[in-house]
């Protein structure tokens, strides 16, 4: 990730928490790490496969209902690649994978302690190789993650999930009329599905409401 992206995503964030809590919204902070399994991203001529590796990051959450978080999020991996190409010698190269996503929360608080939760998100995937010969690839992806909180008091829990990240490797849009009518479409494609499980602590911040006050009534 570049030097110039992180400090734009650093500054969102300063900016954005001190609105946020005095907007009377609930907002949650979670450091977490995980492990994620190794993937494969297939060509024509062949495949790269990525190592299984260690993965970290961060998000903020922010309530914008009873039930519903909105979620910014960073996850990245520090793994290698080894490019099995016929056009290409064989080679392990190290990089990194970072996903830089907006997505939402839905959260089933079935009482003041555990909540369990399904989440979507999009966004862009960046592919940096650490040799200097290599270039940066971007790729829009799309997640998806389900697991549940469990909070030890007002301010504090942790969040325990599973999470499946797709980078889209080719998409398209077609357009189409004849005689018998026009129509079109949207096309998406992709090889590679990332799947891993990550634990980190919660922070809550701004509005926390009251324990008597967190069930929810569907």
């Amino acid at each position: 990730m570049c030097k110039s992206m992180k400090k734009l995503i650093l500054l969102c964030y300063i900016f954005l928490l001190p609105m946020l809590i005095q907007a009377q919204r609930t907002v949650e902070i979670t450091p977490f790490g995980g492990y994620v399994f190794s993937s494969r991203m297939s060509g024509a001529d062949g495949y790269v496969r990525f190592v299984d590796n260690a993965q970290y990051g961060g998000m903020i959450s922010i309530g914008v209902s009873r039930s519903m978080d909105v979620d910014l999020i960073y996850n990245r991996s520090d793994t290698k690649a080894q490019v099995n190409l016929n056009s290409y010698p064989y080679s392990v190269n190290p990089l990194s994978i970072n996903y830089m996503n907006i997505g939402f929360t839905k959260n089933f608080r079935l009482n003041p302690i555990v909540s369990p939760f399904v989440g979507f998100s999009l966004g862009a995937c960046l592919m940096a190789p650490k040799s200097g010969n290599s270039y940066d690839y971007w790729f829009f992806d799309f997640g998806i993650s389900g697991g549940a909180k469990v909070y030890f008091g007002k301010h504090f829990g942790l969040r325990l999930q599973a999470q499946m990240y797709v980078p889209v490797q080719a998409a398209g849009y077609t357009f189409y009329f004849g005689t018998s009518g026009a129509g079109s479409g949207v096309s998406a494609y992709s090889t590679m599905v990332q799947f891993g499980f990550t634990g980190g602590l919660i922070f809550r911040l701004g509005h926390v409401p009251d324990a008597n006050s967190t069930r929810i009534k569907y």
